[in-house]
């Protein structure tokens, strides 16, 4: 899947001189025991995305994976199934996204390490069913497509995160 600002903005204006910046992410659809997944959420706002982040320059894409989820869910995982690649292209930031999924499955869980900004918004992790996350994805989506979500970067991170949730199912 490719996503550029048109695709989610439909009055956005087309842009053709911009230098993008790519970005590599790592998203995973974490599965616990009780076959639910993690869902990550904030005291700012009522949207939920699927544990993962941005990729150092030094760590694979799996270790990265690995990493981002244990900082975000506390949880040591272990990959799957590798669920697709999405691009964005994201005008405002000039920002090229590279985003990979996987599905994964908790190995043990302890505390979340949260950077200071996680921590001061009060995120946290929710987990539900695979159907009740897509049923959940699919509620954010018409947001988006409404233009009821006001953050920039999360209109993307709904669509590219129901991608990959939609995807697990379809290997399960």
């Amino acid at each position: 899947m490719i996503l550029r600002d048109k695709d989610i903005f439909p009055d956005a204006l087309d842009i053709s001189n911009v230098v993008w910046k790519d970005r590599l992410t790592g998203k995973a659809v974490l599965f616990n025991e009780e076959n639910k997944i993690a869902l990550i959420g904030n005291k700012v706002n009522d949207f939920f995305l699927l544990p993962g982040g941005g990729i150092e320059s030094t760590e694979s894409i799996i270790e990265g994976v690995k990493r981002e989820c244990q900082e975000e869910t506390g949880c040591e995982i272990e990959i799957q199934n590798a669920l697709g690649i999405t691009e964005d292209f994201r005008a405002r930031d000039g920002r090229h996204g590279i985003s990979y999924g996987y599905s994964a499955k908790v190995i043990s869980c302890g505390t979340a390490i949260l950077t200071e900004n996680e921590a001061d918004i009060g995120t946290y992790v929710r987990w539900l069913s695979l159907p009740e996350a897509i049923e959940l994805f699919s509620s954010q989506e018409k947001k988006v497509k409404a233009g009821e979500v006001k953050f920039y970067n999360t209109c993307f991170n709904i669509i590219r995160d129901s991608l990959f949730t939609h995807r697990a199912l379809n290997i399960m």
